[in-house]
Parts: structure tokens; sequence; C-alpha cells
């Protein structure tokens, strides 16, 4: 029943903003695997199926590789190499990110501060001769709500993004999304959310990204097969 009610928020926002102007709607299938190796440590591989032109073509392959270091309860900073190709170019990006987290009661508010660096090749001679790498500040604020007595989560977010255009900071584009996640046994996680992307670029459509998502923590694995192996073992 709350997935239900969920997802039909979910469609019911897509249909407000569709109406509202012409956009383009996307779909993003994201299988993810994560590892947290101890209390400060994680690891985490990241896929993501791409299509677009109101789901009709295909997009972009991403493969995506991370790690994650607690600074403290609530500091965390994370780093990765993502590496994405389509059938018209193929892009590389180096990211960083610093992420603030405050639990209270049901509510986790969240920020993040994430630079990225991309561009198809890491050659100097392709930047001065062709084009210089892209540079982006993204500013992330989130608000998470865990369901009482249930499973699922719902959460709302606005990420603000700033290119850097040496030697000015530009606007260039807004991203406010609404989700939900769903926590399985044996450290399955699923997922749906949608963003709307606002863009300053007149040459560019705004568009409306879905996206599936399942996340397996392989510790949260390992944990409960140890588990219910000495529940057996004690019988």
């Amino acid at each position: 029943m709350i997935k239900t009610k969920i997802i039909a928020c979910l469609l019911l926002l897509t249909c407000c903003f569709g109406f509202a102007q012409d956009t383009d709607t996307q779909l993003r299938i994201e299988p993810t695997i994560d590892y947290r190796i101890n209390k400060k440590w994680k690891v985490a591989f990241d896929y993501r199926y791409g299509l677009k032109n109101d789901i009709s073509t295909f997009q972009s392959n991403m493969f995506q590789l991370s790690g994650e270091y607690k600074i403290s309860k609530r500091i965390s900073v994370e780093a990765g190499y993502r590496y994405s190709t389509s059938f018209e170019k193929d892009n590389q990006r180096l990211f960083a990110s610093l992420v603030y987290d405050y639990k209270w009661k049901k509510f986790t508010l969240k920020s993040r501060t994430l630079y990225q660096f991309s561009t198809p090749y890491f050659d100097e001679d392709f930047w001065n001769e062709y084009k210089e790498p892209r540079q982006i500040i993204r500013e992330k604020f989130t608000i998470d709500y865990n369901i009482p007595k249930s499973k699922a989560s719902v959460y709302l977010s606005a990420e603000l993004f700033i290119k850097i255009d040496n030697p000015q900071w530009k606007y260039n584009r807004t991203r406010y999304r609404v989700g939900s996640d769903y926590s399985l046994k044996y450290g399955n996680t699923i997922g749906l959310s949608v963003f709307y992307e606002d863009r300053l670029n007149v040459r560019k459509t705004d568009r409306f990204v879905f996206t599936t998502k399942y996340n397996l923590s392989i510790d949260q694995l390992l944990k409960k097969v140890k588990k219910q192996k000495e529940k057996r073992d004690f019988k």
C-alpha cells in the first residue's frame, strides 16, 4: 500500500511538470554493489544504463568506482572515477565530495558539496587544441524520512550546478528529485526516484529522469549469512 502511494505521487509530479513545458523523459537503470571494510572505509561499484528521447533511444552506459571515508559520525568524504560511453562520445570523470548528515528522529538532513572534473581524454594537448575539461561544483540538500513500522523511506532533494569557467563561476542548472527506497533481506535495497532538471542553456531541453535502483551491500549479506549459519550450528 505504501509503495503504491509513493509510485502514484512520483507519476503525478511528473505529469505536472511534463505539461508545464517541453521536456524529454528519460530512464536510468542503476544496479550497485558496495562493501564496508570497517567503520571508516567503504568502497562501491556502480553501473548505469540510460535511455533518452522519451525512453525510446539508447543514451549511454556508465561505470563508476568510488571510495568513502568517514571522518566523524556526521562528516564523510568520497572520491571516485567514472567512465561513460555512448554512440556519439566517451567521457571520463574524476570527482570528490564532502558530505554532512544529521539525524533527528525519523528524519535525516544531508548536504553534499561535490567537485567534478570531466574530459574525454586526460591529455593536455587535447585540452589546449580541442576542448578544455568541464569543471562543475554541485551543492545538494536532501531531506530523508524513514516511514514508521516500515522498511521504506522517502526523500526530497534539490541540487545546484555551478560551472567553473575560469576565471568565472556560472550557474548551470538545478535538479529537483523525489524518491523512495525499500530495504529487503540480506543487504538488498530497491529504489525508485524521478528528478526534473531545469537547464539554463536554452539550446538544451529540460528533462525528466526516472531512476530504478538496486543495491547489494556485501558486508550486510555476509553478516546475515554468518548469523544464519550460527543459528543452524547451535541447533
